[in-house]
């Protein structure tokens, strides 16, 4: 798992990703794009239930992944362990293809983004580039699954039965923002992270 650490950047994400993340359940997160000096990166984000304490976050965090599943059908996981504060999973289908958009940007550039949006909406943003064993991993794992298929019957299948022993223990999120491809335009739907006064 690599090292992530703070990073205080002017981002633009798409709105409509952000406008429904904020609207759903948490413990909950997403994975989507985010532009950063006009260039393109890939994000995921978590909203946690439980507020993530500063001190927590000013240590960095763990992030692991992962694939789980059978012979029929495969689910990406990843974890975030936050030291000392608690461990979040988010399982996706390893073959639907936003997922495969964003993880396919988050090689090319070989980093990406992970947001910590917690209940008062404070936002915890950490920036990090893969080490290398984690590159190659998921690369390797993106070359495994890139054609798999999992139906709705399946992921859902899958998530339950992590969620009844997840491993390493912590909290398993629900997977938001889906299916529709304009969560990935920043062009029409641009949201500024960080507007000017």
């Amino acid at each position: 798992m690599g090292e992530v650490h703070n990073y205080l950047p002017r981002l633009i994400v798409n709105q409509l990703l952000i406008h429904d993340l904020m609207a759903a359940q948490a413990p909950c997160f997403a994975l989507g794009y985010v532009e950063d000096r006009k260039e393109k990166c890939g994000f995921i984000a978590v909203r946690p239930e439980i507020p993530i304490p500063s001190q927590v976050t000013q240590q960095g965090m763990n992030f692991g992944h992962s694939v789980l599943g059978t012979s029929q059908y495969k689910v990406l996981h990843f974890g975030f362990e936050f030291y000392g504060h608690a461990t979040y999973h988010g399982l996706v289908p390893a073959g639907n293809p936003i997922i495969q958009a964003v993880i396919e940007t988050m090689l090319d550039t070989q980093d990406y983004f992970f947001f910590a949006i917690n209940p008062d909406q404070t936002v915890t943003a950490f920036r990090s580039q893969f080490e290398a064993h984690d590159l190659a991993g998921l690369r390797t794992n993106q070359e495994q699954f890139g054609e798999d298929s999992c139906s709705l019957e399946q992921y859902e299948s899958a998530v339950k039965t992590f969620t009844k022993n997840p491993d390493p223990p912590g909290t398993v999120m629900n997977w938001v923002c889906r299916n529709n491809w304009d969560y990935l335009d920043l062009k029409k739907y641009p949201l500024d992270l960080n507007p000017q006064p």
